[in-house]
């Protein structure tokens, strides 16, 4: 599995368990839909700006984006 990859089942995960969808969840980091839709298959190469929205929508530290099990 790729890095990308891993890191949208990352974010896919946290937004499962915090009950957002795509569209709130694009709403709350001002990114649009379908980019965090393209970050959760893993197609996208996420820049340090987004990443630092994401951490913020989800109330975490942005090493905590990056915790996830090796595979």
């Amino acid at each position: 599995m790729s890095l990308k990859e891993k890191f949208g089942n990352k974010i896919k995960t946290l937004r499962e368990q915090k009950g957002y969808s795509i569209e709130y969840l694009a709403n709350i980091s001002n990114i649009d839909r379908t980019y965090i839709s393209d970050i959760e298959k893993g197609t996208r190469n996420v820049s340090l700006l987004i990443i630092e929205k994401l951490a913020k929508a989800f109330e975490i530290k942005i090493q905590d984006l990056f915790d996830y099990e090796e595979s």
